[in-house]
């Protein structure tokens, strides 16, 4: 119902009210003035019927005669008034509780906001005006509540970012300053143990190096900052180069390389630069992640309702149900891959994902467990413009 409609209800119940009372009031009054005064009631009445000047003179008259039927009318009068002012107060302060009350409870909710607390639900209103500003207030507080809550959640990941940092740093850092203090200290006595010790410290360092890397595209990312060069190319072109250049690495992992590349192109606007590094972090996984008695990885790439799809399955240690949620936020890495032996800081598939939503497209994992294997599928878009044009694009 809308204010309107109540204020013209209680307008109404205002209106009727008194007068259905003042009714009921004059009816009692005449039953007794007919008790009271039988004849010259008689005489009005009868009076009433031949003339009204009439009736006025018999009226002036039975007043005149009976000077106590003047207290009745009196109160009469009185009683009338106090009908009226006793309904006006009560039916009055009816509405304006009906129409106070939920205005009240918003400005509880105000101070309880004002306070902190953002635990509570806006209570709606049958007024349609009063129920739209409670409905609006609550989206309010639901913003709010969102919003402490992932301010909470950058603050968790600005701290872990920061112990993460600390700890992936710390370690190489300490292994190079190990092997300097060892050839500082003539340990590394003869040129094998030297190049041993030197190699070693150029493999910390590039640990070190990749993870500046990977450290500054996820802040450009974050912060939206990274620039992406997007061309109009063929996704099986570039799935074709990137595989067929781990042939070595899969030799040597004693792994076999399973391609199942569809004949047709699949025409996409991308960051080739970009999507390859996507490509390498997913081949890479399946790469590292591998068991003793893993077989081989399999990469598919094929189209479907206007999407272009990439797929990067291996049978390797597989992940738990409940962390294939997590797996794409920064520094995470699942139980059993930071139990192993397997060297990864924890951002080549948070910057993946970002990079591939950058791309308008879709980046999801499966696995049925540990040591059931992985599945990596991306989904592009397919490029429909057959003129289009190469775009640079910023995102700032």
């Amino acid at each position: 119902m809308k204010i309107r409609q109540k204020i013209s209800y209680y307008n109404f119940i205002l209106l009727i009210t008194p007068i259905f009372l003042i009714g009921v009031v004059s009816v009692l009054f005449l039953i007794i003035f007919v008790i009271r005064f039988p004849s010259d009631a008689e005489y009005i009445s009868r009076t009433a019927l031949i003339n009204p000047f009439v009736l006025m003179k018999a009226i002036g008259a039975f007043f005149t005669s009976n000077p106590t039927a003047i207290m009745y009318v009196f109160i009469y009068i009185v009683i009338c008034i106090a009908i009226c002012a006793v309904t006006n107060t009560l039916i009055t302060r009816r509405m304006t509780s009906e129409l106070e009350k939920p205005l009240r409870e918003l400005r509880r909710n105000m101070d309880t906001i004002r306070n902190g607390d953002l635990n509570f639900e806006v209570m709606g209103s049958e007024l349609d005006e009063i129920d739209d500003l409670c409905e609006g207030f609550d989206s309010m507080r639901r913003a709010l509540v969102y919003s402490r809550e992932k301010e909470r959640q950058l603050r968790h990941e600005r701290n872990m970012l920061i112990a993460n940092i600390s700890h992936d740093l710390k370690t190489p850092v300490t292994s190079i300053k190990g092997y300097i203090d060892g050839i500082n200290d003539g340990i590394a006595d003869t040129p094998e143990k030297l190049k041993r010790y030197l190699d070693t410290i150029r493999s910390k360092a590039g640990m070190i190096d990749e993870l500046v890397s990977n450290l500054s595209t996820f802040s450009k990312l974050e912060l939206s900052g990274l620039e992406f060069n997007m061309q109009k190319g063929d996704l099986r072109d570039l799935v074709l180069d990137v595989t067929d250049s781990y042939r070595i690495d899969f030799e040597r992992a004693g792994l076999e390389l399973r391609q199942e590349i569809c004949d047709e192109p699949l025409p996409v606007v991308i960051d080739g630069e970009k999507m390859r590094r996507v490509l390498h972090n997913l081949i890479d996984n399946s790469i590292k992640y591998r068991r003793s008695e893993s077989l081989g990885v399999t990469v598919k790439c094929f189209t479907d309702e206007g999407h272009a799809y990439i797929s990067v399955k291996d049978d390797g240690m597989g992940i738990e149900p409940s962390e294939l949620g997590k797996v794409f936020e920064s520094f995470y890495r699942t139980d059993s891959s930071r139990t192993s032996q397997v060297k990864g800081n924890g951002l080549g598939l948070s910057i993946a994902k970002q990079i591939t939503e950058k791309h308008r497209g879709r980046l999801w994992l499966r696995s049925a467990g540990l040591g059931k294997g992985t599945t990596a599928t991306i989904c592009l878009p397919l490029d429909t413009d057959t003129e289009g044009s190469n775009e640079k694009n910023t995102d700032n």
